[in-house]
Formats: structure tokens, C-alpha cells, sequence
């Protein structure tokens, strides 16, 4: 028997996920992906722009985009908070492709008041948006 832990993924807007039946999680921090198991060492790390991958009891993988935030584990429970979360299926890939060019245009073609820091974190945002969909539909 597979051994489950609960996960939660939390923005300030809502409980996106809530599930008692996962047997493995992959999140992306700053300095690398981390693969949690059941009943993994407490943890708190830094999450980056990207998707969090996990795992249920039947071996079906689901994809989250994150925005960054903190993970903690401990107490065979993992808790994503973040300050927006969306589940993999409700990604609009077109929408993110033009946020994408939007971003990468305001990039090369700078004006004297363009916010490149605000900017550049669209654009990291709206990869990984991409990047979550397209792992989502590459394991269905």
C-alpha cells in the first residue's frame, strides 16, 4: 500500500486544493525542484514561478501553476502558500502566449518609464503558466 499525505495549496483569495490522497509532490523552489514523499522531514523552502506536480494514490498526475510563495512540510502534510494558484486545467494558453509577446515586446523595445522589474516577472509568470499547461496536457 502506497503510503498518502495531504496537500494544500493556499492563496490569500482562496483554498485552491485540499487532498488526503497524495503520494508525491514536486515543487520548484529558487534553488532547484524538491520531491517530497510521505512522511518527508519538515521542510520550508521558497517556491519560484512554476508548476507543482503531484501525484494521487491511483498514479494520476495533476498540475498546479504556482506563483511563487513558501512550502511547508511536516506532519505527513504539505502546504503550498502562494500569492496565486491556479490548477492546470483552467490555464488560457492563448491568453498567457500573448502576455508572453506583450512582455518580451515591452523588453526590447524599452521606454524611459517601463517598470523592467514588473515586466520581467510577467513574463517569468506567464511561462510558467505555459509550461504548467503544457506538462498537464503532455500526461493526459
Amino acid at each position: 500500500m502506497t503510503k498518502l499525505m495531504q496537500l494544500e495549496v493556499i492563496t490569500p483569495d482562496k483554498s485552491l486544493l485540499v487532498r488526503k490522497d497524495i503520494s508525491y509532490v514536486l515543487a520548484e523552489t529558487v534553488v532547484g525542484g524538491v520531491g517530497i514523499l510521505a512522511n518527508h522531514a519538515p521542510l520550508i523552502a521558497t517556491l519560484a514561478e512554476g508548476p507543482l506536480k503531484y501525484q494521487d494514490e491511483k498514479g494520476t498526475l495533476h498540475f498546479v501553476y504556482v506563483e511563487g510563495g513558501f512550502m511547508e512540510v511536516g506532519s505527513n502534510k504539505v502546504t503550498i502558500l502562494s500569492v496565486d494558484a491556479q490548477d492546470s486545467a483552467d490555464i488560457d494558453v492563448e491568453k498567457n502566449k500573448r502576455r508572453l509577446e506583450a512582455a518580451k515586446n515591452l523588453l526590447t523595445n524599452l521606454e524611459p518609464t517601463t517598470d523592467i522589474v514588473a515586466v520581467a516577472k510577467r513574463l517569468k509568470c506567464a511561462k510558467a503558466r505555459l509550461k504548467t499547461a503544457e506538462l498537464a496536457s503532455a500526461n493526459h
